[in-house]
């Protein structure tokens, strides 16, 4: 039977993990909302910059608490590197969906257009979904290899 400890770890590694992926999956429609002209024009910027240094700092802050939690101190240095695989996969992803569209057509043709929508807006909110679907696995598989890097008491 296995331990009451190391099921609640996985539990709260798990939790994590789920978290950091929906955070970094939303965060580009958030800034499409935010910044529309923005986001349309400098989409690579987005998605291979500014998205992965977000998801290297909550990734950070995850596997500084992870490990305060399971080992009662923290490492920076372990944890640093281990937060430097959220943004890897990220970035891996991003790039296969951006120079492979195909990808992402399954995600994309799963919305319909709105009427009032103009055909580029329609086009460029249903791709930003395609991308979503790829940031969220990238920022779910990152987390979860990291916050097993960060376990790992020093």
């Amino acid at each position: 039977m296995a331990d009451k400890t190391s099921t609640a770890d996985l539990t709260v590694r798990a939790s994590f993990a789920v978290a950091q992926a929906v955070f970094i999956a939303m965060s580009l429609p958030l800034f499409y909302a935010l910044l529309p002209d923005s986001v349309r024009t400098m989409l690579p910027l987005f998605l291979f910059v500014i998205i992965p240094i977000l998801s290297f700092l909550t990734s950070m802050f995850m596997n500084w608490f992870l490990q305060y939690m399971f080992c009662g101190g923290v490492s920076v240095g372990t944890i640093s590197m281990a937060a430097g695989m959220s943004p890897l996969l990220l970035i891996v992803l991003s790039l296969l969906s951006y120079f492979l569209p195909f990808l992402r057509s399954p995600v994309t043709q799963l919305f319909s257009e709105l009427p009032q929508e103009s055909p580029e807006e329609a086009k460029f909110g249903r791709e930003l979904w395609g991308y979503c679907f790829y940031l969220f696995w990238g920022g779910l598989y990152g987390q979860t290899v990291a916050s097993g890097m960060a376990a790992v008491c020093p």
